[in-house]
């Protein structure tokens, strides 16, 4: 499948509402604390881990096209409805030119980037977590990850569990720590007890229908989608181009 024809299929498929795009909808009034996901929200695959990986396929996407391969990985797993990251390796790769015959292995390559190689920060977000603190809103990460994300959002200075000038979250819940991983509901329950609040008393922020918005709202939390590229068709839920979105129209300054 060429690249046209894959933006063809996850950016305008037939069924797509003339619309096609929300912006954030207005948020519960007494929303408490802020849950948010790591990768494709705080962290995202390091491009320059892409290009390594890649180089032997001959592929050398810039910044930007790396960004946009990550999230229409997440439309496509969306779009089938279910967890195959395999799959949505294979069409990140179709969508950054591999050779058909390369794919197979370039989606290994693309794997070892999401698990092997250490993530980015996303520009800004440190400073968005610190204006929802600052506001009085409580903070929570919910992350399907391999055991490091924690130290991942420390290092990066985003945010962490302990006493620092980053901002302060109640708990990190890495789904590789507790053994249950998104849509599970049962993963925002950890949340919901180390924060004690009631999900209604919350929002969760998240790049992912599949996984995040499902999930979510199968714990009775109120979910927002994090889609900078307009990928997501659905209009039963609120979507937002970033986290500094999100933060200005939470915070009443949009």
């Amino acid at each position: 499948m060429t690249k046209r024809a894959l933006d063809q299929r996850l950016l305008q498929p037939e069924d797509r509402p003339a619309l096609g795009w929300l912006p954030c909808a207005v948020v519960e009034p007494e929303v408490k604390a802020v849950l948010l996901d790591a990768g494709g929200v705080l962290l995202m695959p390091d491009p320059a881990a892409f290009r390594v990986r890649l180089a032997p396929y001959g592929i050398a996407p810039d910044d930007e096209a790396c960004h946009r391969a990550h999230f229409l990985g997440m439309a496509e797993l969306d779009r089938i409805g279910r967890t195959d990251y395999p799959h949505a390796d294979r069409v990140i790769a179709q969508w950054l030119g591999v050779a058909a015959g390369e794919v197979e292995a370039a989606a290994d390559a693309i794997k070892d980037v999401y698990l092997e190689d250490p993530f980015v920060p996303v520009h800004g977000v440190a400073e968005q977590l610190l204006r929802l603190q600052a506001a009085g809103i409580r903070l929570a990460i919910v992350s399907n990850a391999t055991g490091k994300v924690a130290a991942e959002l420390a290092k990066h200075r985003i945010c962490t569990t302990a006493d620092s000038d980053c901002a302060y979250v109640d708990v990190v819940i890495d789904s590789a720590v507790v053994g249950v991983e998104k849509p599970d509901p049962a993963i925002f329950g950890f949340a919901l007890e180390a924060l004690q609040l009631p999900p209604e008393q919350c929002v969760y922020l998240g790049d992912s229908v599949h996984f995040d918005v499902n999930g979510a709202r199968a714990a009775g939390i109120p979910a927002v989608h994090v889609a900078p590229h307009t990928d997501c068709a659905a209009i039963d839920h609120p979507h937002v181009a970033s986290v500094h979105a999100f933060v200005d129209q939470l915070l009443g300054t949009w």
